[in-house]
């Protein structure tokens, strides 16, 4: 139980150079193609939602939210509007940020 309470504060303490990672991602897809903000607040919600799926497997409430938890993308892929390749890069740098915002905030509730 103990080490997969170290999983989740090793994470966590990654998730604040993935935040600029995904701020610098989300200017260069802007720069090269249009800004779809349905799939972008769904890609961050479901991002927030598997990071707290696996928060709670994480933190030892059974093996199901390990499983919804790497499903969940899945969802921000089936609920998009994908016309182009370029779409797709905004969902999935969407997903990411919502993810290490989640741990980020766990992160600082833990100190």
């Amino acid at each position: 139980m103990q080490e997969h309470n170290k999983i989740s504060l090793s994470l966590a303490s990654k998730a604040p150079v993935t935040i600029i990672g995904c701020c610098i991602g989300f200017i260069i897809l802007a720069l090269v193609s249009p800004f779809n903000a349905s799939n972008v607040v769904l890609a961050i919600g479901v991002g927030v939602l598997s990071a707290s799926l696996l928060l709670a497997y994480w933190h030892g409430r059974g093996g199901s939210f390990f499983i919804l938890g790497l499903a969940a993308p899945m969802l921000s892929i089936l609920f998009s509007e994908l016309p182009d390749f370029w779409s797709l890069g905004w969902v999935i740098n969407g997903f990411f940020c919502g993810f290490a915002v989640l741990l980020w905030l766990f992160k600082v509730k833990n100190r």
